[in-house]
């Protein structure tokens, strides 16, 4: 009895653990709904998951725009706190492919590394690369968790080399020196089956009940796929047509092969370019000519849904699919016509590389997660880069306080695997430095932190802009002084309502554009302070199209009663903006923490909108209100640190903070209208003082 409740208890706890991965930030609720286990399961199986540091729970927050009520406290999958690595040994290159926890690329390994060969056999190499790609993410050896490796030529289930390419590996135990190594298990297995089982689950075979992945070359080598699993067969070699004799007389071209493959994508990379060119059109039909007999042999003997074309030549599986299909299809006799679909692999080049890491995910759960049988993730590579394998974003790091801009950045797929850092010290002793930054602490922290990245020349994105405008102006005239990205982060007008409410401004809806304002009705006696402020006039400057001139602000003490002491707190604000256009702000109480109405008056009619929905209604009133369909949530943008100076987001971030700080001036002044000054060009520094004097 008790070994069946041992049993049952760890795969409750891995069914958690793949379910709060998978989901990143949860609830106890939807944690339970989507590992079908009860709340005191998964309560107690989380509890221990944050005890071992794999778990923890995340800040109560609620996000800008949804209805009131405290939200429900969750947890976050620590994804960061280790890494899993795929390498691909079976190419003229190393390819390494390095992941967190579940699943999302955090490094690619440099370019140009020599693969092994039978006259450099040594594995020190290898473990050279690794160590450099940990580093280039910042991470160490003591981080890897488990490894996967590709390799030519066939290999047993334990991972014994039976043949190879390399002449002195055959009879080695290729998994297990790697393992002493590394320090952390490691599966070696056959680059073909690794790709073919990436495919299955993540690429062009996903989805197919029976498949085969053929290697692109004159000789075809493939793997079977049943149901996503990868048919090995009696002695690891089901699939090996090319070592049949009756394929002996096929030209193929001489030399060693990574120099026959570039003398073959040579014109191929014509052809793309030109359908008419001659060699290519030569070059093309020799391999599909050399190509048909084996696949349509694998196309009879296995009956496929999908056949995909992988390896060093995959890329030009659209300029061969056709031809071979139509040939595979008149190649047999007396078969009828065979009706095959044939297609690219869409994994490329990194089919091996993600099947290895997949296979380390596969094979070491205990390892990796401290469970055994946790289902693997989902591995994601990043396949925007070109062949040069260099990262299609910058190397990113993350100041993380805990905010929705970490949370937003960690599900961005640019961004997969970033790592989170809590203090700015380590971040910038990384080596090699980051090269962009994202700074998500608390407003006393944020400006420092902030200067003190961009003073490395490092680009910056920061959650909001810092509480003081001389301090933003601050992060300004270093940005503006030494050419250096500076952004900041919009997130109010990434959610539905607000980007309904714009879209529905842009295409004339309400006409033209002559009021807007906004409700924020707050939880009683709750304060409110410059960073919402902020959010909310920034709202209002997106949907009127412009930029405060003036205003004049009222309030009261915190709390719907008055309460005496404590800074005076907004209750309304008027503003005038530049375009001519009027904006309001006003603050209630009782309906939760955090609900916003905004409201866009035109000469059509107008929007009333708040997290949930949007509603139309016509100039006169005529018609009940409409609901508008919302448009879906927006992903953080790409970061870019080509562009030098401040991007045009901080320029508005800085035009907001300049207006909630003459609202803060225009209430201290007991409702005195106060002017918003442009900021100088280039940006200078203006101290509070100069602000109290020059703008009321």
């Amino acid at each position: 009895m008790a070994s069946s409740d041992g049993k049952r208890v760890n795969g409750s706890r891995a069914l958690c653990v793949a379910a709060i991965r998978d989901l990143g930030r949860a609830t106890v609720a939807e944690t339970a709904a989507r590992a079908r286990l009860s709340r005191p399961t998964v309560e107690a199986a989380l509890a221990d998951l944050t005890a071992e540091g794999l778990v923890e729970t995340a800040a109560d927050q609620v996000q800008h725009g949804e209805a009131g009520g405290r939200p429900a406290r969750q947890s976050r999958f620590r994804a960061e706190t280790g890494v899993v690595v795929g390498v691909d040994l079976s190419g003229a290159e190393m390819r390494v492919l390095l992941t967190d926890l579940a699943g999302r690329t955090v490094a690619l390994g440099p370019s140009g590394r020599p693969s092994c060969t039978d006259a450099a056999p040594e594995l020190g190499p290898v473990v050279v690369v690794i160590e450099e790609t940990l580093a280039r993410a910042g991470f160490s050896r003591a981080d890897l968790r488990a490894a996967g490796i590709g390799v030519a030529g066939l290999v047993s289930r334990d991972g014994e080399i039976l043949t190879s390419p390399v002449g002195s590996w055959v009879g080695t135990n290729l998994a297990a020196r790697f393992t002493d190594l590394l320090g952390v298990p490691a599966a070696v297995d056959n680059d073909l089956s690794l790709a073919a089982a990436a495919e299955s689950r993540f690429g062009a075979l996903e989805g197919a009940g029976t498949g085969v992945y053929a290697l692109t070359w004159h000789h075809v080598s493939a793997r079977i796929t049943v149901d996503g699993a990868v048919l090995r067969g009696r002695h690891s070699s089901a699939g090996e047509v090319g070592l049949l004799r009756s394929f002996s007389d096929i030209e193929v071209p001489a030399g060693p092969l990574n120099e026959s493959i570039a003398r073959i994508s040579r014109p191929l990379e014509r052809l793309l370019a030109d359908p008419s060119d001659a060699e290519g059109i030569r070059t093309q039909e020799a391999l599909v000519s050399a190509m048909t007999p084996a696949i349509a042999a694998l196309v009879l003997a296995v009956d496929p849904d999908v056949v995909v074309l992988g390896g060093e030549l995959a890329r030009y599986g659209q300029l061969l699919g056709p031809d071979l299909a139509a040939a595979v299809g008149e190649f047999a006799e007396g078969a009828g016509e065979l009706d095959v679909v044939i297609t690219p692999a869409s994994l490329g080049r990194d089919g091996v590389s993600v099947g290895a890491a997949h296979r380390a995910f596969e094979d070491f759960s205990t390892a990796i997660y401290g469970t055994d049988g946790v289902a693997p993730p989902r591995v994601r590579p990043d396949l925007s880069r070109g062949d040069d394998r260099s990262p299609a974003v910058p190397r990113l790091a993350l100041l993380d306080g805990g905010g929705a801009l970490g949370e937003a950045v960690r599900a961005a797929p640019w961004a997969s695997g970033i790592r989170g850092h809590a203090d700015v010290a380590d971040l910038l002793a990384l080596d090699p430095a980051p090269e962009h930054v994202f700074v998500d602490l608390a407003g006393p922290a944020r400006a420092g932190a902030a200067r003190a990245v961009l003073a490395r020349g490092i680009a910056v994105t920061l959650a909001a802009p810092p509480p003081a405008l001389d301090e933003l102006d601050e992060l300004l005239e270093v940005a503006v002084r030494d050419g250096v990205s500076l952004a900041v982060d919009h997130a109010p007008r990434r959610s539905p309502a607000v980007r309904t409410l714009r879209a529905c401004v842009d295409a004339g809806l309400v006409g033209d554009v002559t009021a807007v304002w906004c409700r924020h009705l707050a939880a009683g006696g709750e304060a409110v302070t410059r960073d919402q402020l902020a959010s909310d006039v920034d709202v209002l400057h997106w949907l009127a199209r412009g930029t405060t001139e003036s205003c004049g602000a009222v309030g009261s003490a915190p709390g719907p009663a008055g309460r005496e002491g404590g800074e005076p707190q907004v209750s309304a604000i008027a503003f005038t903006l530049d375009n001519g256009v009027s904006a309001g702000y006003l603050r209630g109480w009782g309906a939760g923490p955090g609900r916003r109405f905004y409201t866009v008056v035109g000469t059509a009619g107008r929007l009333e909108g708040d997290g949930d929905d949007v509603r139309f209604i016509r100039a006169g009133g005529s018609e009940p209100p409409g609901p508008v369909p919302l448009s879906p949530p927006e992903p953080l943008p790409h970061p870019s640190a080509a562009t030098p100076g401040p991007a045009r987001s901080v320029l508005e971030a800085r035009a907001t903070l300049a207006a909630v700080q003459a609202a803060w001036l225009s209430l201290l002044r007991d409702g005195e209208r106060c002017r918003v000054d442009p900021p100088a060009a280039p940006v200078t520094h203006s101290t509070r003082e100069n602000e109290e004097e020059s703008r009321c």
